[in-house]
């Protein structure tokens, strides 16, 4: 089974894509709302300059070609393809509201290569309300670009549902991470999979998907379940990935320090050790594990390796990609969701290293 876009085209249309940015946020800082106040313009144009500059872009580009993709030849036009960027936008923007949290809930201090914004001298915690301000004015571009459309109040919904999964995985995860020491009982397989589920997977891969069937009209219930149950899949894969790499992946490639060991997170690389330590090997993942001395982030990075984590992750990745094929496989009579949607998703991420 094989994709019918290729990675030049995707090269192709992320370029395209970056190219819209410029005429999106023109459209915000002199919408009716914010043009009264010069000073504000420009400051929200810097915050969107800083926050949605690097990083992959799958989610935006995945909304554009899966409209591509989901729409009827016939209906695609330029107009309709301008529609479908500034809606990739508004995923980036989601993205960018997610990440400027994140980024001060953990303490991080790069992101993509270059210092977070809430550690900028002039931002500090200032960043705050820049968050909101992220959020509020991608809803603004949906009003302004998708106000009159039919499926606006879908889009809204979707979007507004979307914040809510994404908050509710962002308490699990804080929460895990604010245990009483030493108290693992909660790092459970069960536990992990809600995190992934309401935290990544909804806003990475379910909320680009949907988004784009609902630009093409497509509002069947049955196709918007099947389309969910496998982008919640690609994002539980996408997840572990996220860990692994948090951890054994070289700041110089990812742009972004590691901080799960030191934060103590619910990850997968956390909750397959304490399933597979001895009772030596416990007590040195719950002497050293959420301790933000090198000696200790080391010395739970020699207990992975010891627990041949780095050979099972690459098997998990595996199982979870064929697990994924094999629903796709199952799309092959549904042709409101052509296979080659889910395929080149998954192509964008399988082995990835940032």
């Amino acid at each position: 089974m094989s994709t019918s876009i290729s990675l030049s085209e995707f090269q192709k249309e992320k370029d395209t894509f970056q190219d819209v940015l410029p005429s999106v946020i023109h459209s915000l800082v002199t919408s009716p709302n914010l043009s009264e106040i010069p000073e504000f313009s420009v400051w929200m144009k810097k915050i969107l300059d800083y926050n949605l500059a690097g990083g992959k872009k799958h989610r935006g580009l995945t909304t554009v070609l899966a409209y591509e993709m989901l729409e009827k030849p016939e209906n695609i036009t330029e107009e309709s393809l301008r529609l479908s960027r500034t809606m990739g936008w508004c995923v980036e923007m989601l993205q960018a509201y997610f990440l400027m949290a994140d980024d001060i809930m953990d303490g991080s201090t790069t992101r993509r290569g270059v210092p977070c914004w809430y550690r900028l001298p002039e931002v500090g915690l200032g960043a705050i309300n820049d968050t909101t301000l992220v959020y509020t004015s991608m809803m603004e571009i949906l009003k302004t670009h998708f106000g009159d459309k039919k499926q606006y109040t879908n889009i809204v919904n979707l979007f507004n549902e979307t914040l809510l999964f994404a908050s509710l995985g962002q308490h699990l995860d804080l929460t895990m991470s604010q245990r009483k020491k030493n108290d693992y009982s909660l790092f459970t397989v069960e536990r992990y999979n809600a995190i992934v589920k309401y935290k990544t997977a909804n806003y990475t891969f379910k909320l680009p998907v949907c988004l784009a069937m609902l630009l093409a009209n497509n509002t069947d219930a049955q196709s918007h379940k099947r389309a969910e149950e496998i982008s919640l899949e690609i994002g539980y894969l996408f997840q572990i990935q996220d860990d692994f790499i948090d951890c054994f992946g070289a700041e110089s490639e990812t742009g972004k320090a590691g901080t799960d060991i030191m934060q103590g997170k619910c990850s997968w690389l956390a909750v397959t050790a304490l399933q597979r330590c001895n009772e030596a090997q416990r007590n040195v993942f719950t002497s050293c594990y959420g301790n933000r001395e090198p000696a200790h982030i080391e010395r739970i990075l020699r207990l992975y390796e010891q627990l041949e984590l780095p050979q099972l992750y690459r098997q998990e990745e595996r199982n979870r990609y064929d697990a994924v094929m094999e629903k796709v496989r199952g799309l092959s009579v549904d042709t409101s969701l052509p296979p080659e949607l889910f395929l080149i998703m998954l192509e964008m991420i399988y082995k990835r290293k940032l």
